[in-house]
């Protein structure tokens, strides 16, 4: 039997503590994954942009953020925890039950629960929460007081930029909250996969695997086949095993933790943190 981290066994659920999640779409048909949140009684509200002429020039990357912006408007002024996930997110099947894997009692505590490349900084408190590092955002957590932050970091992440110019905004927007005192968190497995296929603006930028990622270890399966399977089970299933193999591999290459200052870092740190990917991997 599997070793469960502390939280897992005593947490609040996603259900317990969301009120309300947002899908963020443009044309996308989203109707698979609104049935899925609503059966999961996540209180899904379809988000569609809508962008003006001279925003249609803008670079994909700038109006994702835009999108995620006007979330954020909303969430800051909701009651509780806000569920916010992109149109080609796939969750898990009984994520409304899965716990919270972030001090629910935190205001501003949030949580990834899809990580591309995550990163660990440190275990805390009791429970083992996993204080971590993650680009996209494909689906996550905030509370009101989060989300009012993460506006204020739209408004100085886009000051003096030009709105055309390709803009990587997730990679550095986990530091700018940071900076204001925001403490994001990553859950033991994924919640949900990213089926959708890479912006091909990471591709012209020369971004690492051309900006493909996926999820390496899955909390329980999914409601539906992702977008980039193209309706093959053989491609999940191939994708499934070599996410799971690169996984591997940036654990051993030690990739898997970030050196964060305020943490330690010595070697029972380390260990205890390799020992917690390795279970990720492993379950």
């Amino acid at each position: 039997m599997r070793r469960r981290l502390a939280f897992e066994g005593h947490n609040p659920t996603l259900g317990d503590v969301v009120g309300q999640t947002y899908v963020l779409a443009y044309t996308e048909n989203v109707e698979p994954l609104v049935a899925a949140l609503e059966k999961e009684k996540l209180n899904p509200t379809v988000l569609r942009a809508v962008y003006s002429e001279e925003e249609q020039t803008y670079s994909r990357t700038v109006r994702t953020f835009m999108s995620h912006l006007s979330a954020w408007q909303r969430a800051s002024q909701d009651k509780g925890f806000t569920l916010i996930c992109e149109a080609d997110f796939v969750p898990c099947q009984g994520l409304g039950s899965f716990p919270t894997f972030w001090p629910p009692d935190e205001p501003l505590a949030w949580g990834y629960m899809y990580q591309g490349s995550p990163r660990i900084l440190a275990l805390i408190g009791p429970e083992r929460y996993l204080r971590g590092h993650a680009a996209p955002l494909v689906a996550y957590v905030v509370s009101p007081q989060v989300a009012k932050l993460l506006c204020d970091c739209f408004e100085s992440g886009m000051q003096g930029r030009d709105p055309q110019e390709f803009f990587p905004f997730d990679g550095g927007l986990q530091w700018a909250a940071m900076g204001r005192g925001c403490k994001a968190f990553i859950s033991p497995t994924h919640y949900g996969e990213h089926g959708g296929k890479a912006n091909p603006e990471h591709g012209v930028q020369g971004v690492r695997r051309a900006g493909e990622h996926r999820a390496d270890t899955l909390a329980g399966p999914l409601y539906f086949l992702p977008q980039y399977c193209e309706g093959s089970r053989l491609q999940y299933w191939y994708t499934r095993v070599r996410e799971r193999l690169l996984a591997f591999a940036r654990l051993a290459s030690g990739r898997w933790i970030e050196r964060a200052g305020s943490y330690p870092y010595d070697l029972r740190a380390r260990l205890e943190m390799m020992a917690v990917g390795l279970r990720r991997l492993l379950r």
